[in-house]
This record gives structure tokens, C-alpha cells and sequence, in this order.
């Protein structure tokens, strides 16, 4: 993956999609069945967004244990003292939770707004499909194989 082109595209979604003042609903996700793109994505994200915290693994620096609560891992992270959160695979936390708990999860995060920012970096796959139940929609990034994930309030 040419890293240049996907600061640049990030930079521009973030810019539109994201960081912007009059944004209501800025959460956002980013995608890929790569493993290698999602590491890259979260490597510029890192230094497209210097103020947020990463969360990149259970039990690191702040971040969450590995068997938490829904509950306490949202309260992890509207908590955190950094600008906003980028969660690096977040399905690592939310394995252990039931369905209805993911798709409670994944619905909490698309309708936050005047609250911490968050940015999801996560697998695509099969049973995101089914977490998801339309609270996000997916837009693919032309030239990327990854989609970026937006509220479905947002438009």
C-alpha cells in the first residue's frame, strides 16, 4: 500500500468526516479484511491524530483489559484524557460480549456526539455485517481496499 496516498486520503476524510466543527455525529471506522492495511491505517492515524489516545491492545498503558463490560469499556473511553480515542481492533475487547451487547456497543458509538471522539480501526468481515445492523454505512475509498464507516445519522 503506498503509505503517501493513504495519509493523504485519511487526512482528507478526517478533515470532512471527522474533525470538523459542525460535525454532530463524527465517530468513524475505518476497514479492510488486511491485517497488514489495518496496522497501516492505524500507524497514520497515529500521526495524523497525535492528540488521541491508541488503544491497540488489552491491558496496555490505559487501555481496557481484555474481559470488560460494555458498560465500563464505554466509560473507558469517554474518560480518557486525550482529544479522542483511536481503537485498533476493537473486536479484541468485544469478543467476549453477546450479540445484543456488539450491536449496543456499535449503536452507543454512532450516536455519540458532544462527546469523546472515536475512531474504530477493525476487520471487515462477515459478522461486522451482522453487529452492524445500519448504524453505520460503509463508503469504499476509491484506490484503497478499505471502507470507511460513517454514522447513519450523519447525512
Amino acid at each position: 500500500m503506498d503509505l503517501n496516498f493513504l495519509s493523504t486520503m485519511l487526512k482528507d476524510v478526517l478533515e470532512q468526516h471527522h474533525s470538523a466543527s459542525n460535525l454532530r455525529y463524527c465517530n468513524v471506522g475505518f476497514s479492510s479484511k488486511s491485517l497488514r492495511d489495518l496496522d497501516d491505517i492505524t500507524q497514520t492515524l497515529r500521526a495524523l491524530l497525535p492528540r488521541y489516545a491508541l488503544w491497540q491492545q488489552p491491558k496496555m498503558q490505559s487501555t481496557p483489559e481484555l474481559i470488560v463490560s460494555r458498560k465500563y469499556f464505554e466509560e473507558k473511553i469517554l474518560e480518557t484524557q486525550e482529544e479522542g480515542v483511536i481503537i485498533h481492533q476493537p473486536e479484541q475487547w468485544l469478543n467476549q460480549w453477546s450479540l445484543l451487547e456488539k450491536q449496543a456497543f456499535w449503536s452507543a458509538i454512532a450516536m455519540w456526539h458532544s462527546s469523546k471522539k472515536v475512531v474504530l480501526v477493525f476487520a471487515d468481515s462477515d459478522e461486522f455485517q451482522i453487529i452492524n445492523n445500519t448504524y453505520f454505512k460503509e463508503t469504499p475509498l476509491d484506490g484503497l481496499a478499505i471502507k470507511l464507516w460513517r454514522p447513519a445519522r450523519a447525512d
